[in-house]
């Protein structure tokens, strides 16, 4: 049984420049180990960092701090922000460096505050009073103001998919999120305004020229994340992307003659996942690679020690948590060694599968080539004729699309749903309350009314909210793995490593019958010829299946006194009676992990005491 852990994870609150700010310094959630202040001596940015790295900048009476995962050179930035005369001008010397930084800058009076463009790195604002509040975590905000959960953003968080914009909500009331890709521009009057600095790449280069860039990219980012590290730690799942992440860390300690990289392989219960035999391969080929195996019948299921799970505090309700006892149990290995990082490969999906929908983008350019590929995907799939045809002709606007996909109580969409539209209509779980439905249904006829996508096509807007929907769950990961003493680091969602993918031409990205080429074609020299070979993907479903059935018990008890049902949101009894007939149907897809995820992260909000009660004056080095 995995215990509740009392560690802390990074944060940070940024305070404006006058004496009603400062008294907030006084009442943090949180104990700060980091002080940077404004030129007039009033407490700016308060951080606690027991991972992170804080690198404050100055050029006279202008400021940049970064915070992030590790060192940074201060000469050129001293030289650049010299030469800045405005927050805009920030824009390229941003650009030159790995985007896995927190930014806070002041220039001429006027402060930016900016997270990643991924959105592993995100910054929220509220009000206490007149005093403006910007900080990285949600849940600090709503300490300090007070603020009480979002019912209908909750209910939000029980649909399957959670379409754009409605992930960009915070579940508190008062708390605004500023979207990945955009900073927050501050005046010396509190003014606030949200400016946009990240925009995709468009899919113009090569392959034969891109897969240079990816793989540069991605060796740099590794890099940063390992730098100063004395004993470091990869996921080596038998995976294509942790795979390359562990091969990439282990060439650069090689380089360095540090210590090998740990390589940690957690088992698998489903004879069908050969996951841990490309793990095994991996291993043996880099002999290096300081490879340890968790075995299968040491990993928690998932659903293991709910009432621990219900302890950890997250910043959103997120899956993550019923997971939580299989992360903690591989990273303990990792832990037990003293490692200071733990990489991961979570975002290689996201870049690199390729999604069917992005032959609708083709559709434009190479029309032959789009209807080849869509084809390929029907018969790969199984997808009906029918479904296939309905969708290349029902193709409109997105908000069009939103307020169609109308939400229902039934079954997610699984992999035989055609994906050829802006996305997979959302639907609602059977046992959410027709109160709950009605929140969700006005949440989404009033966000259809004003959404834009994030790209003009549906193929790039789809892939950059599903990289959002990565980065809420390495968010989430990080808090867990943190707090137990070692955060996961994904390099994959750092900016520039994205950048790169995703300027390559969507015909050398995506091939239907082709694994991954991209990547396979960016670790050509430096993952062995065997491995780059794969052409299977591991699944884990037999363990999510087992979880269900092993902890039915535990499931079924989480409804007993459900916050969920207290709220009116899901209903208790309906919920207890499928949980008890764990082979039922409706718990074997995603709904059930979301309501869980909700559930628990609404106990953890119960257990938090006061702002008042929980408060810390400033204890600085």
């Amino acid at each position: 049984m995995t215990k509740a852990l009392g560690g802390s994870t990074d944060r940070f609150v940024m305070l404006p420049d006058h004496e009603a700010a400062s008294a907030v310094a006084g009442c943090l959630p949180f104990r700060p180990t980091h002080l940077v202040s404004h030129p007039s001596g009033r407490p700016w940015i308060l951080a606690e960092l027991p991972h992170g790295r804080l690198t404050d900048i100055r050029a006279g009476a202008d400021a940049l701090v970064l915070i992030g995962p590790g060192p940074v050179e201060r000469e050129p930035l001293e030289a650049a922000l010299g030469r800045c005369r405005d927050i805009a001008e920030l824009d390229r010397l941003l650009a030159s460096l790995p985007g896995v930084f927190h930014m806070m800058a002041c220039i001429g009076g006027v402060i930016r505050v900016q997270g990643t463009a991924s959105g592993v790195r995100r910054v929220f604002h509220a009000r206490r009073g007149a005093t403006l509040l910007v900080g990285d975590r949600a849940e600090t905000l709503a300490e300090l103001v007070g603020s009480p959960v979002d019912e209908a953003a909750l209910a939000l968080r029980l649909l399957e998919p959670l379409p754009h914009p409605l992930g960009e909500r915070t579940t508190w009331h008062g708390i605004n999120s500023t979207p990945p890709g955009s900073y927050l521009r501050i005046d010396g009057r509190q003014y606030v305004t949200t400016r946009r600095w990240w925009q995709p790449p468009l899919p113009s280069r090569p392959a034969t020229e891109g897969a240079t860039s990816v793989r540069e990219a991605l060796d740099s980012s590794v890099r940063l994340h390992l730098a100063g590290r004395a004993t470091v730690s990869t996921e080596l799942s038998g995976g294509f992307d942790s795979t390359a992440v562990s091969y990439l860390a282990q060439r650069e300690r090689t380089r360095l003659s540090a210590p090998a990289v740990l390589a940690v392989t957690a088992g698998s219960r489903d004879p069908l996942d050969d996951d841990h035999d490309w793990a095994a391969l991996a291993a043996r080929l880099n002999p290096a690679l300081d490879h340890r195996i968790l075995p299968a019948e040491r990993l928690p299921l998932t659903y293991d020690s709910l009432a621990d799970a219900a302890a950890e505090r997250i910043d959103e309700p997120s899956i993550a948590i019923a997971q939580r006892s299989r992360v903690l149990a591989v990273t303990a290995l990792a832990r037990e060694t003293g490692s200071q990082v733990h990489l991961t490969g979570h975002g290689g999906d996201h870049l690199f599968v390729g999604l069917p929908t992005l032959s609708i983008d083709l559709l434009r350019t190479r029309p032959m080539a789009a209807a080849h590929r869509i084809a390929a995907y029907r018969s790969m799939f199984g997808w009906p004729w029918p479904d296939t045809a309905r969708q290349l002709a029902r193709r409109g606007s997105y908000r069009r699309w939103l307020a169609r996909s109308a939400v229902s109580c039934g079954r997610v969409a699984d992999w035989r749903t055609p994906l050829l539209t802006w996305g997979v209509p959302a639907t609602l779980p059977d046992w959410v309350t027709p109160y709950a439905a009605d929140l969700v249904r006005g949440e989404l006829g009033r966000a259809a009314a004003t959404a834009r996508p994030l790209a003009p096509t549906p193929g790039r807007h789809l892939e950059l909210d599903g990289i959002r929907d990565g980065a809420r769950l390495v968010r989430a990961l990080t808090d867990i793995t943190g707090r137990a003493g070692l955060p996961i680091s994904a390099p994959f969602l750092d900016d520039r490593v994205i950048e790169a993918a995703l300027s390559i031409r969507i015909e050398d990205r995506v091939q239907p019958h082709v694994y991954k080429p991209l990547l396979r074609r960016a670790m050509a020299g430096i993952l062995p010829e065997r491995l780059l070979a794969r052409t299977t993907k591991g699944v884990g479903d037999l363990d999510l299946a087992l979880g269900v059935r092993e902890h039915a018990t535990d499931l079924a008890g989480l409804w007993a006194d459900s916050r969920l049902a207290a709220r009116g949101l899901v209903d208790a009894q309906r919920l207890t009676t499928l949980c008890d007939q764990p082979e039922a149907p409706q718990l074997d897809d995603g709904a059930l992990l979301t309501t869980v995820a909700c559930e628990l992260w609404l106990r953890a909000v119960d257990r938090t005491t006061t702002p008042q009660e929980n408060t810390h004056a400033p204890s600085l080095t």
